[in-house]
């Protein structure tokens, strides 16, 4: 198996994407390939003596956080990120890993790997903590307008990376609404809930709120692009704002400093479960290819879990497994419009 990363993404680009390449193929039986200036890449390759099954492709290019996605993606053909994607497109890879601009990565995805056969937009997904373990949401930022066929294929590639990646045997699946009751929403979300709960192989359990995430009453949350964002990014600042009260109170007294040192350990266990750097990436479902997609701050833990978590997507048939449950809900849609023909007609 061969994972290309793209090598000048990260914030600390590229020692963090090095190491993290160094340290997923010393774990794994994978060949991990860096793509980015060749001479740079490999004089940081020699300062780890071991450094398993690690080479280079060069790319004279790079995008910038900076960089307009649609000029970046014209323009800068042999920039890292586009020819970590070309490798993909080509076979010589199985798949992508990237911490670059996000826009470019999606549009570089839907432009060199292309669409998946029968869906009509690609989501990013990403596994986030709950109080029972992680939930897979989507969509967390490609799509800000969403038809109820959209939201619809959402749960289903949700459903397939929750049960072939991260290994839940019958996903349940909850639309993000804002009330649990079937009549809230908009015309969209009440079709969307109307037609998940007619697909029999759909463990639809309803709206659902953000509390109810958080609690792990579902294993798929399904959301349009601009609620998804808007969710994750207010889960990460009210993370941020909690740690900063904790540690404050913490700093308030002498006794405070003692109750710190005595939580030491239960306080670390509980920043790791909730650091990104420890879940497997957010991948970029509905694209003809694995491509990962990292945050621009990610450590070589997180490089190297999303290294891993690209392994195990293409291991499963993680793509397979999405156009068999494409391939249902078209069935559902049909059955759906032939019932309506006849009510139409009676």
């Amino acid at each position: 198996m061969r994972i290309a990363v793209d090598a000048f993404g990260t914030d600390g680009a590229p020692e963090v994407e090095v190491e993290g390449a160094v340290r997923a193929s010393l774990e794994t039986e994978a060949e991990i390939i860096l793509v980015g200036d060749a001479e740079t890449l490999e004089e940081r390759i020699k300062a780890h003596p071991k450094h398993g099954n690690v080479r280079v492709v060069h790319a004279a290019e790079r995008v910038t956080m900076d960089d307009s996605p649609v000029v970046a993606v014209r323009r800068k053909k042999n920039s890292s990120l586009s020819v970590a994607l070309r490798l993909v497109r080509d076979g010589h890879a199985n798949a992508a890993v990237s911490a670059g601009n996000t826009g470019a990565v999606m549009i570089a995805a839907r432009t060199i790997v292309g669409p998946l056969k029968g869906v009509s937009r690609a989501a990013i997904c990403q596994a986030l903590p709950t109080a029972t373990g992680s939930v897979a949401v989507l969509d967390l930022g490609a799509n800000v307008g969403c038809t109820a066929r959209h939201l619809c294929e959402f749960a289903e590639m949700g459903i397939a990376y929750s049960h072939h990646a991260l290994g839940v045997e019958r996903p349940r699946v909850g639309l993000l609404n804002i009330g649990e009751e079937a009549l809230k929403g908009t015309q969209v979300a009440k079709e969307v809930h109307r037609q998940l709960s007619a697909a029999p192989h759909v463990h639809f359990i309803g709206n659902i709120e953000p509390r109810a995430i958080y609690a792990g009453e579902a294993d798929v949350a399904v959301c349009d692009g601009l609620v998804g964002n808007l969710f994750l990014k207010t889960s990460e600042a009210a993370g941020l704002f909690l740690g900063k009260m904790v540690r404050e109170q913490f700093e308030s007294s002498s006794m405070s400093k003692m109750g710190a040192i005595l939580a030491r350990k239960a306080l670390k266990a509980i920043k790791q479960r909730v650091d990104p750097n420890e879940y497997p990436g957010a991948p970029l479902l509905g694209v003809n290819g694995i491509v990962i997609i990292m945050h621009g701050s990610a450590t070589p833990v997180g490089v190297a879990n999303a290294i891993r978590g690209a392994c195990v997507a293409f291991e499963n048939r993680l793509n397979e497994h999405i156009r068999e449950n494409i391939e249902e809900l078209r069935k559902v849609e049909r059955e759906m419009r032939l019932q309506l023909g006849i009510a139409q007609h009676a």
